[in-house]
């Protein structure tokens, strides 16, 4: 790898509420066009010495204020490259492979005033189909169909 290029982990949760809608957030990057105001999974990147489920807790704390509970053991692996200057305003091409866990929450109260990067600014209960309709980042559509059909397929609403 060269002094151009990273990988970075990051881990992802989905949760999925009793009606089978699942939630996203809203990303706030004010100055970038690419991330700005589109629709997302909850999650960040996995700091040095973090297992993903640590980070998944962290994260969860952090961008909602909730605690989530693993509905399901493996999680949903994708991975992307983004180029420098093409997709992202860093110096370097970024190798990025998201672990997205699908989770429950329950009926806690979501709060936004826990971000310390306040990278969230509103996030919403959505229907699988619905998803489909939104300005989303890349591998949002992916993650929410491998999710339904884990969903569907392990009857993880009964």
């Amino acid at each position: 790898m060269s002094r151009s290029q990273t990988r970075i982990t990051g881990v992802l949760a989905l949760p999925i509420n009793r009606k089978g809608q699942l939630l996203l957030t809203q990303r706030r990057a004010p100055g970038r066009k690419f991330w700005d105001g589109k629709w997302q999974l909850a999650g960040g990147e996995i700091e040095f010495g973090e297992s993903p489920e640590q980070a998944l807790t962290r994260e969860m704390r952090e961008e909602l204020g909730v605690t989530a509970k693993i509905l399901f053991p493996y999680p949903i692996v994708r991975s992307i490259v983004y180029k420098k200057g093409k997709h992202i305003d860093l110096n370097v091409d970024v190798h990025l492979t998201l672990l997205c866990y699908l989770v429950d929450i329950g009926n806690q109260k979501i709060s936004l005033d826990n971000d310390p990067e306040k990278e969230t600014s509103a996030f919403h209960w959505w229907y699988p189909q619905e998803v489909k309709k939104l300005k989303v980042l890349p591998l949002t559509d992916e993650f929410i169909e491998a999710a339904d059909k884990i969903i569907k397929s392990n009857k993880l609403l009964q």
